[in-house]
């Protein structure tokens, strides 16, 4: 779980009402969900165009459940120097969140938090043109070790 990474920030819901679960049954989970939001979507979508720095993007290994939908939770990080260094003087670093993307458990939901007023944004569904895409893209190794993509 990245929650550490994050401040242990759970998400707010106008109820107020959070909660954790097992990801297992998600459409769309762990790293699939990380590019699902990296390759559907563009950094403005995101609210990530103004971001001056590298950035990566994490899933949750938990669900996280709001008003009453469950969902993948993918966040977009970046690596911050901390103002403390190790007892040997060497530099510390840490993430910040930078953007959290939510994920329903069907595929048919994608929520964008605004990170400034701890709302919800709903984002298009592209999940059938990523699909798409990534079955275009898939590659297979011939015997001969030469790797082609599906056209």
């Amino acid at each position: 779980m990245f929650t550490a990474c994050s401040g242990d920030k759970k998400p707010e819901t106008p109820s107020g009402t959070t909660s954790q679960i097992a990801t297992e049954e998600a459409k769309i989970k762990e790293a699939d969900a990380a590019k699902y939001i990296e390759n559907s979507y563009t950094a403005e979508e995101l609210g990530l165009d103004k971001v001056d720095r590298d950035y990566s993007f994490m899933v949750s290994s938990n669900g996280v459940d709001i008003d009453g939908d469950k969902y993948v939770k993918v966040v977009a990080n970046i690596i911050v120097k901390n103002n403390v260094t190790t007892e040997d003087g060497k530099d510390t670093f840490s993430m910040e969140t930078i953007g959290e993307y939510y994920i329903s458990f069907d595929g048919k939901k994608i929520l964008k938090k605004n990170m400034d007023t701890n709302e919800y944004e709903k984002l298009e569904n592209r999940y059938a043109d990523y699909q798409k895409k990534a079955a275009e893209t898939e590659s297979h190794t011939h015997v001969d070790s030469e790797t082609t993509k599906a056209k």
